[in-house]
């Protein structure tokens, strides 16, 4: 906006904002019904299945099958494609606890690269729920320089970056009262 007309504009990126997002339509669902959303762990009440399943390595997926395509690809993978049960999206809410549990014992009896691997082949939506070990290890987070070196500590880099002005971590974290005297010289105090 600056380039072209001379005035600049506040970036206004916070982290409240941002994991409403994520949400969801859940906030819709309840100020145009007052819907709660119910306690689902990882499930969307509007979706199944959908959620974090736990692998034999001890390792977690990410699977989401929203659609009826990708479902029926999730279907056909668990052995279960003409289960009439599963076949349909109605079919598949009214028995989501059956099928919330076929996956897990599905996914319980493979790695998390293995479930990975049979999923995306298949092309459902699915992805490998990283911990830190797999974070800091990740060539995505290193080219984005997520995980920078801060004096001799490695840490979480900025959560927004401008490419003109890109922001710059410069400590750890201040010394207890580093900034004292020159606060209290501005006649602030406790």
């Amino acid at each position: 906006v600056a380039l072209h007309s001379g005035v600049g504009q506040v970036v206004d990126v916070n982290l409240l904002q941002t994991i409403f997002q994520i949400m969801g339509p859940v906030i819709s669902l309840y100020k145009l019904s007052g819907e709660l959303q119910p306690r689902l762990g990882s499930g969307l009440p509007y979706t199944v299945p959908r959620g974090v399943y736990q692998c034999s390595d001890g390792k977690w997926v990410g699977v989401s099958a929203s659609s009826d395509s990708v479902a029926g690809r999730v279907m056909t993978v668990l052995r279960v494609g003409d289960d009439e049960r599963f076949t349909t999206f109605a079919g598949r809410m009214a028995n989501r606890h059956e099928l919330e549990e076929l996956m897990s014992r599905w996914c319980s009896t493979r790695t998390r690269d293995e479930v990975v691997k049979i999923l995306a082949d298949a092309e459902a939506a699915v992805g490998p729920v990283f911990d830190m070990a797999d974070i800091a290890g990740d060539e995505h987070y290193a080219a984005r320089e997520m995980i920078p070196n801060v004096g001799e500590t490695p840490m979480q880099g900025l959560i927004a970056s401008l490419s003109a002005t890109p922001g710059v971590l410069r400590w750890e974290g201040r010394d207890l009262d580093a900034d004292g005297d020159e606060i209290r010289a501005r006649g602030w105090d406790a």
